[in-house]
């Protein structure tokens, strides 16, 4: 581990931002885009991950924010916890701020070292949390001194499932660098004379797992009426092989294509319409690089998403109901570039735009960190 001190930081607020790896979700996103965005003549960032890095790591290089990486190997791995709280110790932050699976190993070494103010997000609710996290998540909650829920229904479920003390969480919802994904045409969905003969372009993005709803997307497309088209399914996970073999079984092996990890900003575009199956969420920050990217939105209506998603800037479908599922496909892709979808896919990227910017987000969560110090008397 090769960690260069700059003698200037000691006048700078300390952040160890605390997680287990950098694997590709919206959650891990968010948090290099906070990273990046924070004011660096006041924070001195540093990203600890307990299990693995991944990609993204070399953006935080290139602005020289350290990330520090231990290998876990155990599911209690002592020697793992050891090294993240002797990293702390040396660089004694004055926020430790955690999310995901970093919670509990990163607020216990909060904890033991005294650490001014711990922060946790918290990204998703988890009706699938096992009983031992849960009770885990229980006690160590009770350290933080503030947990940011990414939405109404994340604090909904924070409250529910930890008894949390409301007044102890916050709402600050995720944000996207608006530039990496604001197209210019926003009716660029529309295919053109040219392009007549080309098959509709249906897509998603999502952890392959149950929560992201593909078998129900897949079950969908079976009862499609517009027989020209095709879905891409983006991501990885457990449910490959079973997603697959249901693609097979329905006869879509020419109609339906699992292509793995993608850059974002080029798939988005090069769709005719985004669908987002989820059975829950806890925001969907793919709703919103779809909207700015320009496409036309179908998702679940379920708490989180439809923080995002209303009547006025997208269609909302019952949560695993391929049928309902089926119908709104149907008439999106007879009813491309017309002015009511064109309005609802304006409104979507000016919401995005108004509430979700990274910019705006930092500057909020740079306010909570000010505000918690300011209370412990750290600055100020």
């Amino acid at each position: 581990m090769n960690l260069k001190m700059n003698v200037k930081i000691k006048a700078k607020i300390k952040i160890a931002y605390v997680l287990p790896s950098l694997d590709k979700g919206g959650a891990e996103r968010f948090l290099i885009d906070l990273i990046l965005n924070l004011d660096k003549e006041i924070f001195d960032p540093v990203l600890v991950l307990f299990k693995r890095g991944g990609e993204w790591e070399q953006e935080l290089a290139a602005q020289n924010i350290p990330v520090v990486i231990f290998h876990k190997k155990w599911k209690i791995d002592l020697l793992n916890f050891w090294q993240l709280l002797n990293f702390l110790k040396k660089f004694q932050p004055q926020i430790i701020h955690t999310q995901l699976g970093g919670d509990i190993y990163g607020r216990l070494a909060a904890k033991l070292l005294k650490t001014p103010v711990i922060i946790t997000t918290e990204q998703n609710v988890n009706p699938d949390e096992t009983w031992y996290y849960n009770l885990a998540k229980k006690i160590t909650a009770r350290w933080a001194d503030k947990i940011v829920a990414i939405s109404r229904a994340v604090k909904k479920d924070t409250l529910n499932r930890y008894q949390t003390p409301e007044d102890k969480i916050i709402i600050i919802p995720n944000g996207v660098k608006i530039e990496t994904f604001i197209s210019s045409d926003l009716n660029s969905a529309t295919k053109n004379n040219s392009e007549e003969s080309r098959p509709f372009l249906i897509g998603t993005i999502g952890r392959l797992s149950p929560q992201k709803g593909q078998t129900v997307l897949i079950e969908a497309l079976t009862r499609l009426k517009t027989p020209n088209f095709r879905c891409l399914i983006a991501s990885d996970g457990e449910l490959r092989d079973k997603l697959t073999e249901q693609i097979k079984t329905s006869g879509l092996e020419n109609k339906v294509e699992l292509v793995g990890y993608v850059n974002a900003t080029v798939f988005l575009n090069s769709l005719d319409i985004f669908v987002l199956p989820s059975l829950w969420e806890g925001l969907g920050i793919v709703l919103l690089e779809a909207g700015l990217c320009g496409r036309p939105v179908i998702a679940s209506a379920v708490d989180g998403i439809t923080d995002i998603i209303d009547k006025d800037t997208g269609w909302l479908v019952a949560p695993g109901d391929a049928q309902d599922l089926t119908e709104k496909i149907d008439w999106l892709l007879n009813n491309l570039g017309t002015p009511e979808v064109n309005l609802k896919v304006k409104n979507l990227r000016a919401k995005v735009i108004a509430e979700f910017d990274i910019k705006k987000v930092a500057a909020d969560y740079q306010a909570l960190y000010h505000d918690l110090l300011k209370a412990k008397l750290i600055i100020k």
